[in-house]
């Protein structure tokens, strides 16, 4: 009996590390062309190949990151509500398709407010201001904001605005959420870059987005229930 629960759990251990590794590697084939930005970035040699490199990904984030992340999202949720069992081809592919138009709109507003944050917070950085602890919390919010805007695309049938609107109130309104979000984002970020870079590639995208989604919905049910109650 000891042995065969083993087997199971090791069996069971296995096929989830080949769910979220699949699921991971869809998302960074549907993002090569921002892969292979962000690779040239850590090999340019002068100021201005950062720019260039930069602008581009900031261009191209709406329309390539930002429905790739909602596809991933909707397998994660499937998973997190209990369909375990589905096509991770076919379901990323129906989110990627169904949700394109949604989150390239959403991505155009989301990567223009972030690209203002980033310059400010370079500024900021660079000439010592206490004001970049200020900033430095508001990206900690942004984050999360964005992450709940991928969980509430995949989640909730909900119109651009009103999805804006309930992912910043989570964000405000839960803030033990907020800063858990953030805390497991940063350690596997942390790790995924300075210790084992392999599992940038093995699963640490899908892992943060089932974290993200998993706090996500947790919150949305006790919203739920707190207003059933009332």
């Amino acid at each position: 009996m000891g042995t065969s629960g083993f087997i199971r759990g090791l069996y069971s251990f296995s096929t989830w590390i080949i769910k979220f590794t699949t699921t991971n590697v869809l998302w960074l084939i549907f993002n090569l062309p921002i892969v292979y930005l962000v690779l040239n970035m850590l090999s340019a040699t002068t100021p201005d190949e950062l720019i260039i490199n930069f602008i581009t990904i900031a261009i191209l984030l709406p329309f390539v990151l930002f429905p790739a992340t909602t596809a991933m999202f909707g397998i994660i949720r499937q998973w997190v509500i209990g369909n375990t069992d589905i096509s991770l081809i076919r379901s990323f592919w129906k989110y990627y398709k169904n949700n394109y138009l949604r989150s390239l709109f959403g991505g155009l507003i989301i990567t223009f407010l972030t690209v203002i944050l980033l310059i400010d917070y370079y500024y900021f950085t660079s000439t010592n201001s206490p004001l970049f602890y200020i900033f430095l919390l508001i990206s900690m919010f942004t984050i999360v904001f964005i992450t709940h805007f991928f969980s509430n695309t995949v989640h909730v049938n909900d119109t651009l605005f009103i999805s804006f609107k309930n992912s910043f109130l989570l964000s405000v309104g839960n803030p033990v959420y907020t800063i858990g979000i953030t805390i497991f984002i940063g350690i596997i970020a942390y790790i995924s870059i300075n210790v084992y870079t392999i599992l940038i590639f093995l699963g640490s995208g899908s892992l943060m987005a089932y974290l993200s989604f998993l706090l996500y919905y947790k919150s949305q049910s006790n919203l739920t229930a707190e207003n059933s109650s009332q």
